[in-house]
């Protein structure tokens, strides 16, 4: 592997690493949400993943620098995803049109690195531009949406995060794929601080910036840009499974998940199932 990737991996693990532990020391009002798995609703900031924002700008930077197009591709597709996702957290709330659907724009920057060129795992070369354009908009619309559907646990969304690239990039590396190693690499990094601080017991909540960035950017496009897309999609069955049956059981389609009921109810620091009949599954 190049020493130029692994220093970006340091430098990213370190600038995340130093923001995440700036975000755990926050003490405004407006940046602040209860944590219900505690007992006493300890306050916590929400904005953690902005810590992902940040490191994946120095990394975008960086590669444009080397030009490296895929990973500077994977950069603007965090950023701007991971963008959509904060001005949802510091607005309290965009219309839910807009978060499931907006997506859909920065997912275009895919087709036109990779020109319209991507290879599927056990499905073979894909040529066309267009197909390629509609495989990325799926790709990191649905897992943009899906993660932050199950954000529901301290830890659970870093974490997987982290389970899922790893698994992806490295099945993509063995398969031949040697460009998909620093790059797993550089994203495991970038991630690891946020997981720590997002661990039980949270000094950081992800907000939507951060299930955002990390589901729809780093996972949707990572499977495209670096041929990982047969073992992503099967590493990330459980987000993807979840997100559906939250879709059909929400009588209506797409709703604010504030608007639903939780599925489970935290009585004196212990998790107890809401048994109401109608409930829909919460996503957050």
């Amino acid at each position: 592997m190049n020493i130029n990737y692994v220093l970006i991996a340091v430098v990213s693990f370190v600038i995340s690493l130093i923001t995440v532990y700036a975000i755990s020391r926050l003490r405004n009002p407006k940046l602040l949400a209860p944590d219900v798995h505690k007992p006493y609703r300890a306050l916590v900031p929400k904005i953690g993943g902005v810590s992902v924002l940040i490191a994946m700008g120095v990394v975008t930077l960086i590669a444009y620098l080397i030009n490296d197009a895929r990973l500077l591709a994977l950069g603007l597709v965090t950023l701007t995803v991971g963008l959509i996702g904060l001005a949802d957290d510091l607005r309290g709330g965009l219309p839910v049109s807009v978060r499931v659907f907006l997506p859909l724009v920065p997912s275009l920057i895919i087709p036109v690195v990779v020109h319209g060129y991507i290879y599927i795992l056990l499905i073979g070369h894909v040529h066309n531009f267009f197909v390629v354009a509609f495989l990325s908009m799926l790709a990191v619309t649905v897992m943009a949406n899906a993660v932050n559907m199950l954000d529901v646990m301290n830890g659970i969304v870093p974490v997987s995060t982290l389970m899922i690239l790893t698994v992806s990039g490295f099945i993509s590396y063995m398969a031949g794929f040697s460009y998909a190693l620093p790059a797993t690499l550089i994203l495991v990094l970038t991630v690891l601080p946020l997981a720590v601080f997002n661990w039980y017991p949270a000094r950081v909540f992800n907000g939507n910036v951060g299930s955002y960035a990390l589901g729809g950017a780093m996972m949707g496009a990572f499977m495209v840009l670096y041929n990982a897309g047969t073992q992503g999609v099967i590493s990330a069955l459980p987000y993807i499974i979840n997100g559906f049956l939250i879709v059909i059981t929400a009588r209506g389609g797409f709703k604010p998940r504030e608007t639903l009921k939780r599925p489970v109810i935290v009585n004196d620091g212990i998790i107890h199932a809401n048994k109401t009949p109608w409930i829909a599954n919460y996503p957050g």
